[in-house]
């Protein structure tokens, strides 16, 4: 490793990164926060919202893999800190919208900029955390995640309620500009530094795409990723929505059990890395301690369709909060395997297009869900839906996904590069 890859550096790396991660699902969730009162002022209807719930997801898709490979080749100080700010300013242009049109394209754009985000911050975490710490490093800063998440509903609800849902965009989407001026500051590429012996890191190999994509490893992680996805956008997008018009609550209501099962998340990510970097320490496989985890926070995730049957609104909160919190889970510890096996030159590029694919289910769920409400009166089929995506998402991981004890060299057809 790069002499300057201390400890103190990494600790500073993450808690930077932390900090995006905050701010950027806080940007990604605004707009769900806000449904009810753009559906009353536009006078569209559930249906309808889903498609605009849905557009950020169209670019997001081709913003993940393009902004994977521009991180490979260009780093990700330059590509994170552009596709930062661009997200910033058309999360504060959503408050100008004054039509469905509009407000999809303020999306698209969110989408284009929040894209590249994932895959910069693994390419980071893959290159400077050795594998007995990455999956705590995923766990922080994936947990950024759910705080942001947990944040959004309580800083939305007080701005709407105090100045409406246009001044909440302007507000939130123009302060988080300033994070970008402490990325360009504090934040030091090494990914193309010489190691501690002064020997240089060897060039990556140019990937073979035809090859990576007919590999059972990676369709088998990819699925992974899609079925789980599927559940997790359906929360970001519609559980604001299912609290209010599904439970009838008061939206300060809506935004205090939002925050609970976001903040409950929070708590939950770091402790799960934790918890499977442990496992390693003990003596468990890569494999198995990987697996097992991911697989129980998958079953656990599945219990949101409890949520949708039971009449008791304490077991209904109940279960959102467990499923909100193992689906958080499921979706940080996704990113501590893939950079388990994928090699860090690569995992920009690679890591963008299973991003990329596992995005389309944003793009799906929320759509599914809005016609599904709108045909059916309420959330009962769509959480039924989400639930069982994530159950096929645990039976390719445990029968499809190969061992995860390897590094799937073969499977980008290129040879190993050191790690310098």
């Amino acid at each position: 490793m790069p002499s300057e890859n201390t400890l103190k550096y990494r600790i500073g790396v993450i808690a930077l990164l932390m900090s995006a991660t905050v701010i950027n699902s806080f940007d990604r969730a605004s707009l769900s926060v806000a449904v009810p009162f753009i559906i009353k002022d536009f006078g569209i209807t559930a249906a309808v919202m889903g498609v605009a719930l849905s557009a950020f997801f169209i670019t997001y898709v081709l913003g993940n893999f393009i902004g994977g490979v521009l991180a490979d080749r260009f780093g990700s100080k330059v590509v994170l800190g552009v596709s930062f700010t661009i997200w910033s300013a058309f999360s504060a242009l959503t408050g100008l919208a004054q039509n469905t049109t509009h407000l999809i394209l303020m999306r698209l754009g969110v989408g284009v900029g929040e894209g590249p985000y994932f895959p910069c911050a693994v390419k980071v975490i893959g290159g400077i955390f050795p594998t007995e710490e990455r999956g705590i490093a995923v766990g922080i800063n994936s947990a950024g995640n759910r705080v942001g998440l947990t944040l959004c509903p309580l800083v939305m609800a007080f701005l709407i309620t105090g100045w409406g849902w246009r001044v909440a965009f302007y507000v939130t989407g123009t302060v988080c500009l300033v994070w970008v001026a402490a990325w360009v500051v504090f934040f030091k590429d090494l990914s193309r530094a010489p190691s501690a012996s002064g020997v240089e890191k060897p060039k990556a190999e140019k990937i073979k795409w035809g090859v990576l994509l007919q590999n059972k490893a990676i369709i088998g992680i990819t699925v992974v990723k899609f079925t789980q996805d599927f559940l997790q956008w359906l929360f970001l997008t519609w559980i604001p929505g299912y609290l209010i018009t599904g439970r009838h609550f008061s939206v300060i209501e809506m935004g205090f059990y939002t925050s609970l099962a976001f903040g409950t998340a929070a708590i939950a990510q770091p402790f799960v890395g934790f918890l499977s970097d442990s496992l390693i320490r003990w003596g468990w496989s890569v494999n198995r301690a990987r697996k097992s985890v991911q697989v129980g926070l998958q079953l656990l995730s599945a219990t949101i369709i409890i949520t949708g049957f039971t009449a008791n609104v304490g077991v209904a909160i109940f279960f959102m909060v467990l499923a909100i919190s193992a689906e958080s889970a499921c979706a940080g510890h996704i990113w501590t395997i893939i950079t388990d096996v994928i090699p860090e030159a690569y995992v920009g590029s690679v890591g963008g297009l299973i991003n990329a694919i596992g995005a389309i289910a944003g793009i799906v769920s929320p759509i599914v869900t809005g016609v599904l409400v709108t045909v059916t009166g309420n959330f009962q089929l769509a959480l039924a839906i989400g639930g069982g995506s994530i159950l096929i998402a645990s039976v390719f991981l445990l029968f499809v996904v190969p061992s995860l004890d390897a590094p799937w060299y073969d499977a980008l057809g290129v040879k190993k590069v050191a790690a310098g």
